[in-house]
């Protein structure tokens, strides 16, 4: 958690100090499944930004349309996404502020991110439908719903800080903010797939065995196809540590 910290708090710093991000200002990112997703959206919210996800698996078009609606003043990506974009976005490459080569280290003063103030009826993250109907429509989240919805899902005991989640849900549907910043809220653990690890079930059971993975959530067409392969082969001990298994949408 202090590593988590430490690489969340020099990302903010440089959105901040060096791309001057006000609170309140929408900062889209478009980056895989990895811990620079995870720090992405803690550096975001840390500034005091509004964090906007953008899926990699969209095409150009849609990005760079979902990019003008929100009107963001930046775009997070990293290698595998920089070139999902036009020259017409300022890009922040996650991977470059995070390593040791540059010099945001020697002139960071966290101290600045203490004066961020953050209301609790300030915007949390925007999420866009599907757009099946016509122009996707963005929904905004506010902190004080965000932080509601995780209390009474510990209330009940949905998860809670003994638990080892894995995180399934793509950037495009706002259940991955409850399975990554609320896992982080409750001082649980987290475990990030690789891209596209939600598709091949050997890894998937493997991540799930070897990890101990208590908590699990998915959409129910996944979640059956994953569970008549687990049948299929009569591997059990997959689940054998699963406590709290969830399913939404379709």
């Amino acid at each position: 958690y202090c590593e988590l910290l430490y690489y969340a708090q020099r990302l903010s710093f440089y959105l901040r100090v060096h791309c001057h991000i006000l609170p309140g200002d929408i900062i889209c990112q478009c980056v895989e499944r990895s811990i620079s997703m995870v720090i992405g959206m803690m550096g975001i919210e840390m500034c005091g930004g509004i964090y906007c996800p953008l899926s990699p698996r969209d095409p150009q078009h849609r990005l760079n349309a979902l990019v003008q609606q929100t009107q963001s003043h930046l775009v997070l990506v990293h290698y595998l996404t920089k070139s999902n974009f036009t020259q017409d976005h300022s890009l922040v490459d996650v991977d470059f502020v995070l390593t040791a080569e540059n010099n945001i280290e020697n002139d960071m003063d966290v101290g600045v991110l203490s004066n961020i103030v953050i209301r609790s009826d300030s915007v949390a993250y925007i999420i866009f439908t599907s757009g099946s109907t016509g122009v996707p429509k963005a929904t905004q989240v506010r902190h004080r719903n965000f932080i509601a919805s995780i209390h009474s899902l510990v209330d009940i005991d949905t998860f809670n800080r003994y638990d080892t989640m894995i995180q399934m849900t793509r950037c495009s549907f706002d259940i991955h903010v409850q399975e990554i910043l609320g896992t982080l809220m409750n001082g649980a653990t987290l475990v990030m797939l690789h891209p596209r690890g939600t598709l091949d079930f050997e890894y998937l059971s493997d991540i799930l065995n070897n990890k101990q993975i208590t908590y699990m959530h998915t959409v129910p067409s996944l979640l059956t196809s994953f569970f008549t392969f687990i049948v299929q082969l009569k591997n059990w001990n997959t689940i054998e540590c699963l406590r709290s298994l969830c399913s939404s949408g379709k």
